[in-house]
């Protein structure tokens, strides 16, 4: 744990690499010292209706980190800065980067396989 679930407007495949993007979420779990590596899962998914406020043409990319209960806020909150501080340089051009911690519901999670 965690996911790590990557949102973005799709023209941003053009400007930067999702497969890099990625990568730089999943290192910045890693390097939060939070988790056992093998067991941090990353996905992107772009989106391709979307508006940013008023305006269809602003990039955006939103970070939502799915963990099981217990952590700390201040857990909590080294996380979502350890994610922004690796995602950052891949992301500096980017309208609009957004991150987000949240609580599976642990009684109805249910997993099968790492």
């Amino acid at each position: 744990m965690p996911h790590c679930i990557i949102e973005y407007s799709a023209p941003l495949a053009q400007q930067l690499s999702i497969a890099k993007l990625v990568q730089a979420v999943h290192q910045g779990a890693i390097d939060s010292g939070l988790f056992t590596p093998s067991a941090i899962k990353s996905r992107a998914h772009a989106c391709e209706h979307f508006l940013v406020g008023e305006d269809s043409a602003q990039s955006f990319i939103h970070v939502r980190l799915a963990i099981m209960p217990g952590r700390t806020d201040e857990q909590k909150q080294a996380l979502t800065q350890s994610v922004f501080a690796a995602l950052e340089p891949t992301a500096a051009k980017v309208d609009s980067v957004s991150l987000e911690v949240t609580e599976l519901h642990q009684p109805s999670y249910l997993k099968r396989g790492s």
